[in-house]
């Protein structure tokens, strides 16, 4: 995205990469958005009058979905990424552990390097946080999610088995501002799956879209 002139600004949630918290634990949705209202603040200020574009992947894109309900005014666009938009059967068992196979989030061999022998990546967490945030994610998405005006991207993986492409699919035939773009054999992290350029290169063609629509 930089290479195309987009500033991108990001953030990891609580209990990720190098932002303290338990492993695993990031706490509320409510206290994911609150980092994302300070990233916002911090974008707005470093660039007066930059268009901004709120992006978020899997957990992260149900707080950017929230955010573009909350505050449509705010965003130009929303891009999300392995969004899961209906309940997940594994989240709904008494059992909230929850036991990922890398294999299921790429098939890039150099990504699933990383996720063995990087420090701060991690596979294994206590899912009960994510089992209580994504309930109340899915309650709220069956009535406003639907009302969604901010114009949004998904990209989605074809083969993502955590959060099947099914439930986009059927959420952007209904909903105008949402636009789908699937790519087939991907897993749940399409921004790091063999296809990440052809991602990469969709999210900048939407970006620059919008930008355009604004000038």
């Amino acid at each position: 995205l930089n290479e195309a002139g987009i500033d991108l600004w990001a953030v990891d949630l609580f209990g990720h990469g190098l932002t303290p918290g338990d492993r695993g634990d990031f706490g509320s949705i409510e206290d994911s958005s609150a980092l994302g209202d300070s990233l916002t603040e911090l974008a707005e200020s470093t660039r007066p009058g930059v268009p901004l574009i709120a992006q978020g992947h899997s957990f992260g894109s149900v707080v950017t979905l929230f955010r573009l309900l909350d505050q449509p005014e705010r965003y130009r666009a929303g891009v999300i990424s392995g969004a899961p938009l209906v309940p997940i059967p594994e989240m709904l068992d008494a059992d909230t552990s929850f036991d990922l196979d890398p294999g299921w989030l790429s098939s890039d061999p150099f990504y699933l390097d990383s996720l063995e022998n990087d420090p701060l990546a991690f596979v294994d967490a206590d899912g009960k946080p994510l089992a209580r945030e994504l309930d109340k994610a899915w309650d709220r998405f069956g009535d406003d999610l639907p009302k969604l005006a901010v114009p949004t991207l998904a990209v989605h993986g074809v083969n993502d088995p955590i959060a099947p492409v099914d439930a986009v699919r059927a959420y952007a035939d209904q909903i105008d501002a949402l636009q789908l773009k699937e790519f087939p054999g991907a897993h749940h992290d399409i921004l790091n799956e063999v296809v990440h350029r052809d991602v990469a290169a969709a999210i900048v063609d939407f970006v620059n879209g919008r930008a355009e629509l604004a000038e």
